[in-house]
């Protein structure tokens, strides 16, 4: 199943982006629907993005937010389709369906929209704004292109505190006893992690420049849509996040301030 991220787009500006978002997040609070865990990390890296854009941080900033606006779309595209009972990308209906069920840990309602929205969506709308820009093989333009995707992982890594704070405050007691815990081998681990997808990122965006013709690009789209879905559920059969999905009555906040 491919999603078509040009079919009726909300956003065309970043501010967009996070008024609807902001919204989003208020009404996910008010349902107590356990969605509201991706979308708050979500919103985060949005807001701060957004700063970013405006410091020169970026070595072309029309271009990202192009990326950022992009890539919202097609996370509110999966959101719409899955609210209607529609198709949606499988590792989203995945994600979705689990966290419906309230069984697992907050990590893990995180994991798994961080997972669809970075290995399923993010190749397909890094390639369809390189191919408006009629950017490949231009390795010029692919190398600055390049360098500000890999720019995105300092801001995550700057994020993963921000992140936890957020989460705990918001719904899970007990994220930050295992951060004491752990030292800092939870934030290495979380941005080793995020730094590898996003390499893969790439690297199947560069396929998809690269298909010799729609067929096959087709079915590269299909095989990262499948990919995605298959990290999903090795993410949601994890041995440790099976195990303490027992104790996620007990963690996770029945109240959402």
């Amino acid at each position: 199943m491919v999603l078509a991220g040009k079919q009726g787009d909300k956003f065309q500006t970043i501010q967009q982006v996070l008024d609807v978002m902001t919204e989003k997040l208020l009404a996910l609070q008010r349902n107590e629907d356990h969605r509201v865990v991706f979308h708050h990390v979500y919103l985060l890296m949005t807001k701060e993005m957004q700063k970013r854009l405006s410091s020169g941080f970026f070595l072309d900033s029309d271009w990202m937010e192009r990326v950022l606006v992009g890539f919202a779309n097609f996370y509110f595209h999966a959101i719409d389709a899955y609210e209607a009972g529609l198709p949606c990308p499988p590792a989203w209906d995945l994600a979705f369906r689990i966290t419906s069920e309230n069984k697992g840990l907050v990590l893990l309602d995180a994991l798994l929209g961080i997972n669809a929205h970075i290995n399923s969506d993010l190749p397909v709308v890094m390639y369809e704004i390189l191919k408006e820009d009629q950017a490949w093989p231009d390795a010029r333009i692919m190398l600055r292109r390049h360098q500000d995707h890999n720019r995105i992982n300092d801001v995550l890594k700057d994020l993963i505190d921000i992140v936890q704070d957020e989460l705990a405050l918001h719904y899970d007691r007990f994220i930050h006893l295992i951060d004491l815990l752990m030292g800092r081998r939870d934030e290495s681990f979380a941005s080793f992690v995020l730094n590898h997808c996003r390499t893969n990122v790439w690297y199947n965006t560069e396929l998809l420049l690269d298909a010799s013709d729609e067929d096959q690009r087709n079915f590269l789209r299909q095989q990262i849509e499948n990919d995605a879905h298959t990290i999903g559920l090795k993410i949601a059969d994890s041995r440790p996040l099976k195990f303490t999905k027992y104790l996620s009555f007990f963690t996770k906040k029945k109240r959402w301030l």
